[in-house]
Order: C-alpha cells, then structure tokens, then sequence
C-alpha cells in the first residue's frame, strides 16, 4: 500500500468513524434535554438539527472530514482557500458556521452553552479532526494554549 493509499484509507475510517458516532449523538440527544428550558437561536437550531436531520448532519460531518487534508502531524486540514490559514465556514439550514465547530457539536449531541467553545487540542484551528476537537469553557482554551507554551494564537 502506497503512502497516498494508507492516507486515503486512514481518511475514510476516521470519516465513517465520526459519520456514525453523528448519528449515535443525535439519537442520545433526546435523553439529556428537558422541556423546561428556554432555549438560544443557536441551541433552537442545534436542537431541530439533532431531531429532525440527524442523517444529513452526519453525511455532512463524513463529507467534510473527506475532503480534508492529512498533515504529517495527524491533523484534518480544512481551509477556506489553499493560501490562506483561515478555517473553512458552511451555511447549512440558514446558518453559517466554522466546519471545526459544526463537527464538534455534531458529534458533542448536546447544545451549546453560552460558555462553551469548541478547543483545538492540536492548536490548528485548521484542524476537523475529531480526535481533535473537544467542547469546553475559553478558560479550558486559554489554558491549553498556556500548557502548551503558545504566546502568539488568534482566537477568531
């Protein structure tokens, strides 16, 4: 096998990997939410997501996640343009979005808080790698950054 084939085949599972771990998110999301909430336009959103589009969110996740790039250091490269270190953005159901962020919650299943944020474990905001990406507070974020000795990291 090939270098290209290996990373084409690693590509794949980590993509079908996230497409079903998607759905599993949407089909527990039910479960944590009660009734009672008064809910966010973003969290309405995420919710009607969850319930209604599950197999869409999912195809989208898988469909991102393919067309990204595998770097040497195991990250999945998205970029709105080839030159540019800028995240790749979707509008999907009239709302746009960072691919990073709509992977994450996609695979979270839970609805976003007001002090959630979406942190790059690998500090690549180019990265969609599941493996990647955790759901957690700016707090959590800025102490990663610390952690790993960073003093120059844009937060757009």
């Amino acid at each position: 096998m090939t270098k290209i084939d290996a990373a084409n085949h690693k590509l794949g599972s980590i993509a079908q990997n996230a497409y079903t771990d998607c759905l599993k998110a949407s089909s527990k999301f039910e479960d944590f939410l009660g009734d009672t909430l008064e809910l966010r336009e973003d969290q309405v959103w995420w919710k009607k997501t969850f319930e209604a589009y599950p197999e869409e969110l999912a195809q989208r996740v898988r469909t991102h996640i393919l067309a990204a790039t595998l770097t040497d250091t195991g990250c999945l490269e998205l970029r709105k343009r080839a030159t540019t270190a800028t995240p790749q953005r979707i509008y999907w159901r009239g709302r746009r979005q960072r691919v990073y962020q709509f992977v994450a919650w996609g695979l979270y299943g839970q609805l976003p808080s007001k002090r959630s944020v979406v942190r790059h474990l690998c500090n690549n905001r180019l990265c969609i790698h599941p493996e990647h990406l955790k759901v957690g507070t700016q707090a959590q974020n800025l102490r990663d950054q610390r952690l790993k000795g960073i003093k120059d990291w844009s937060h757009q």
